[in-house]
């Protein structure tokens, strides 16, 4: 029987692909239990996006002993994992009026591992990020979308790339525009986003502590 308690032993046990070792393995699950062990015991709300065949829904339900799990999904045969701690919610991500509804639950952790799309991906960090609660985790998957061969697959016809827009908001907290406080002449540039999403960009980055990249994923930790 298998009896591990780490979070990368219960993605094997429940075969997902976020685990390092099944399948078409993306060995996120080793990297997030830095993010995810001081939330172990805690009692809060893990929104996942994106349910599938919903063997990460039983992964975060094992890890977190008093967490509620919510998965959304816009395919109806999602429901069927729900049960237990876990929830499943039927809507389309695509849609910003859905989105909309969803901080009501007020999750600590929104994990974004939907269509891939490169606006549905940048839609909901829009929407979702702004609403999250201090402290919060969010957490955008697979964004080797954003690079060929994929990107063409997943734009949708979109110029900026999830990557891109990321990266600005890392390059705004860490250089900024702000007064430096020795030759702030000579040190700084103003930083010039993609300037449609310059608004949408300024407000995520002042609203951030953190933001990580990992092998095709990005985790921000809310102020």
């Amino acid at each position: 029987m298998f009896k591990s308690t780490t979070l990368d032993g219960l993605g094997r046990k429940h075969q997902t692909d976020k685990s390092g070792s099944w399948g078409a393995a993306h060995d996120y699950l080793r990297k997030y239990e830095f993010f995810f062990r001081p939330l172990r015991r805690e009692a809060f709300t893990f929104m996942e996006l994106g349910v599938y065949k919903g063997a990460s829904l039983k992964v975060w339900e094992e890890y977190f002993e008093r967490a509620e799990i919510v998965g959304v999904d816009i395919e109806a045969e999602t429901l069927a994992h729900a049960g237990g701690r876990v929830k499943v919610l039927l809507g389309d991500l695509s849609q910003t009026a859905f989105l909309q509804t969803l901080p009501a639950l007020m999750p600590r952790v929104i994990l974004d591992d939907a269509s891939h799309w490169w606006a549905d991906q940048l839609r909901a960090l829009f929407v979702l990020y702004p609403q999250l609660m201090s402290g919060g985790l969010y957490i955008v998957e697979d964004l080797q979308t954003s690079f060929e061969p994929l990107g063409a697959m997943f734009s949708g016809g979109l110029p900026y790339r999830p990557f891109q827009v990321l990266s600005k908001i890392a390059e705004y907290m860490t250089g900024n525009d702000r007064p430096a406080p020795i030759m702030p002449d000579k040190n700084l540039r103003p930083i010039v986003p993609a300037e449609q999403f310059e608004a949408e960009i300024r407000l995520i980055a002042d609203q951030t502590d953190a933001i990580t990249f990992i092998e095709r994923a990005c985790v921000l930790v809310k102020k």
